[in-house]
């Protein structure tokens, strides 16, 4: 077991990755290999796989191309509603809808004669005037789209480019830079992405046409899954956050802004945070606890003998290191999980974060653990 443990862990990228992994920008993704491995290695016919922190939607898009079942949940509704596009194909007939769309946008823009619409609080200092208008007129021809499927993945594509067309220097760096956006700029980088999204969903529908497979995604805490049911799932394939490395809701603040999403439950709720760990210094048994109900629902919501992978990193935490390896097993000990086996590998070879020196700093590891009902 270990030895094919050891197998997935070292895989190399390959090439071939879907470019749907990669469409719409989202922080600490694990490597679309690892999931597509563990499937195709220990998937049975039928078997339902679930992700309870599904962040970007990896695990259900690597799914839904091996023709497998999925549920989904994460606390942020972005990833709720990316991972849902994601692995959701659609036909041929609605996606090539998109080039009406698209063609009809700059057409409708020039009989705009209302100022702005959309605001909320420093929209001015992130974005300019003229991208607030844009941005405001392709929001509101997006909602007006009957087909919910079509209407969803094309608010994935605004979301796209949001921080492309605001103030914000990058997406992993918060601070505001003036990037002289002429008139029309929004719209076309809209479009461009938009044509872009839709070849490769043309793609993914090929790949898919034939395969029976469905796909379920939650919006809830991991701590408390009450929207699966028990016993439902056979293999569970997730990567929760490494503690005090990150504040998911922030790097998609200003996405969720436009998309009038609500930002303050996930920031309170997201477990493992810096903001939780280093702004609120708060005690790192708390990671500990949160962890633990983690595995609870976990355990609860998958089949007797089903199987769970989980990909952690190590965390510090007061500037001590926590060997999460170490944690898992104790605490899958305690809530009546089998551990199977783990291999390790230093953190800054997949490196899940921007910046791998601070892996290097501590010596922390990523790892692989097999746990079992």
């Amino acid at each position: 077991m270990k030895k094919d443990l050891t197998e997935i862990f070292n895989h190399q990228r390959e090439s071939s990755d879907n470019a749907l992994h990669n469409f719409h920008a989202y922080p600490c993704k694990f490597p679309a290999f690892i999931p597509r491995e563990i499937i195709k290695k220990y998937a049975r016919t039928g078997d339902i796989i679930c992700d309870p922190f599904v962040g970007s939607g990896t695990t259900l898009l690597e799914a839904a191309l091996l023709g497998y079942s999925s549920i989904g949940n994460d606390i942020n509704p972005l990833s709720c509603l990316l991972s849902k596009v994601k692995a959701k194909p659609i036909s041929d007939k609605l996606l090539n809808e998109i080039d009406i769309f698209c063609d009809s946008l700059l057409k409708n823009y020039s009989k705009v004669t209302s100022g702005i619409s959309f605001h909320y609080d420093s929209i001015d200092h992130w974005f300019q005037r003229n991208v607030i208008k844009e941005l405001s007129f392709l929001k509101k021809e997006i909602l007006s789209i009957k087909e919910q499927d079509l209407m969803d993945l094309l608010l994935i594509v605004l979301s796209s480019i949001i921080v492309r067309v605001s103030n914000q220097e990058s997406d992993t760096r918060y601070a505001a830079i003036n990037k002289n956006l002429k008139d029309l700029d929004t719209i076309k980088y809209f479009i461009l992405k938009a044509i872009e999204v839709k070849n490769l969903y043309l793609d993914f529908y090929k790949k898919t046409n034939g395969l029976e497979f469905t796909v379920e995604m939650l919006q809830s805490d991991s701590r408390n899954l009450s929207g699966i049911k028990d016993n439902s799932v056979d293999l569970i394939i997730t990567s929760p956050p490494y503690a005090n490395t990150y504040d998911y809701y922030l790097y998609h603040k200003h996405r969720k802004f436009w998309l009038e999403m609500d930002i303050r439950f996930a920031q309170l709720n997201e477990i493992g945070s810096r903001r939780e760990f280093s702004s609120l210094k708060e005690n790192p048994i708390k990671w500990e606890e949160d962890i633990k109900k983690c595995l609870q629902e976990m355990k609860r919501i998958t089949k007797p003998g089903g199987k769970i992978f989980i990909v952690i990193g190590d965390s510090v935490i007061n500037k001590k290191i926590i060997k999460m390896d170490k944690m898992i097993k104790m605490l899958a000990k305690t809530v009546g999980l089998k551990f199977i086996s783990s291999v390790s590998t230093l953190l800054s070879k997949h490196s899940k974060m921007f910046n791998p020196r601070f892996a290097s700093l501590f010596k922390k590891e990523e790892h692989l653990m097999l746990l079992q009902k």
